[in-house]
């Protein structure tokens, strides 16, 4: 099992100048379709932006003049891109972070390893596993009413560290709010955080049955272009909801 190294896997990231401000960094992210970005300072990699770093501060401290270097993540220390996946997923879980930098043995930034091609390249390890999503999908997920604020679904991701909240009308998935919704509709409007949350959350949200395999969920999010699914039951109704986090922390145990 997961013996592809990760620098089969890496892409070279996004850069975005250290001196940009996070609102030009936020309109990348959303154009790229991407949730890291690497900052340079002339050709040098100084740090990394990710889309939580900004969705965190999105309500509470968030100038939307603030120059990108002001936020940065430093990454971890990175992984060598002749390790396995699996040891992959062990250090992108330990460091509870979605994007790992690749390097070679002098430390030089090879490219950029996501959750999303570590799922991805878990697909044939959950094929021979017969898994389906009961075993691994999140039973509570943060609910919210169509009424309750932009603001309270920010506050509840950032107390769960969640990168999204489902809206449930009649115990059914009605929208789902994720930080990419929060960049493209918030950032520099400030005034739409007492909006209700189904004015800028997405729909019909993406769904698969709670008896779903998990390596057909995974070529479905691949398909879907898609970090998470509400898994429901045979009447529609919510269950749970799954994410790539969610397969590599069972990834994880497997191994």
């Amino acid at each position: 099992m997961f013996k592809r190294r990760v620098g089969e896997l890496a892409k070279r990231p996004h850069l975005v100048p250290a001196d940009a401000t996070v609102t030009q960094a936020a309109d990348l992210m959303v154009r790229a379709d991407v949730n890291c970005l690497a900052a340079v300072s002339g050709a040098k990699v100084v740090g990394f932006l990710t889309e939580r770093d900004l969705v965190r501060h999105l309500d509470v401290d968030l100038d939307p003049a603030t120059p990108v270097r002001e936020i940065l993540s430093r990454i971890g220390c990175g992984i060598l891109k002749d390790r396995n996946v699996d040891e992959a997923v062990k250090q992108m879980i330990e460091a509870r972070a979605r994007h790992l930098p690749v390097v070679d043995v002098g430390g030089s930034l090879v490219g950029l390893v996501t959750d999303k091609e570590l799922v991805d390249a878990l697909a044939v390890d959950f094929m021979v596993e017969n898994i389906d999503c009961r075993a691994l999908m999140r039973m509570n997920p943060v609910r919210l009413t169509r009424q309750q604020s932009v603001r309270t679904a920010l506050d509840h991701m950032r107390e769960t560290n969640s990168g999204c909240v489902l809206v449930v009308e009649d115990g059914k998935a009605a929208g789902i709010f994720t930080e990419r919704d929060a960049l493209r509709a918030i950032m520099g409007r400030p005034e739409r955080l007492t909006d209700p949350v189904s004015a800028h959350m997405s729909g019909p949200v993406v769904c698969v049955p709670v008896d779903a395999m998990v390596y057909k969920v995974i070529l479905f999010m691949r398909q879907k272009g898609v970090r998470r699914l509400a898994v429901v039951e045979s009447d529609g109704s919510l269950s749970g909801i799954i994410s790539q986090q969610d397969i590599l922390l069972y990834a994880r145990r497997m191994n």
